[in-house]
């Protein structure tokens, strides 16, 4: 007799090419309980849940790491642009002058 599979956990689905290949964002993130048979306790206590939570925000953040890295990210200079717009004199040396 066949054993079927009625339910599998939903997976996104990325098309197969080099780009997707090269593209970070096309990493998929996966938790690491999924590779344990699961516990009825831990499921009731939202511990997968919090679990869940802290490995996505991990994988995001490293994502994000990796796309500004790539990016060459180059962080705004707001001092300089500031200084240049500065005026050189005040109103009332303006009015003296």
């Amino acid at each position: 007799m066949v054993q079927k599979n009625y339910w599998t956990p939903a997976r996104a689905f990325y098309a197969e090419s080099e780009m997707a290949k090269r593209n970070i964002r096309h990493m998929t993130f996966t938790p690491s309980y999924e590779q344990v048979k699961p516990q009825m306790e831990l499921i009731l206590s939202w511990h997968y849940g919090r679990q869940w939570l802290e490995e996505r925000d991990t994988h995001q953040m490293e994502t994000e790491k990796k796309v500004k890295k790539e990016a060459n990210f180059i962080p705004p200079n707001y001092t300089s642009w500031l200084e240049r717009r500065r005026l050189k004199k005040t109103r009332q040396q303006l009015l003296r002058s």
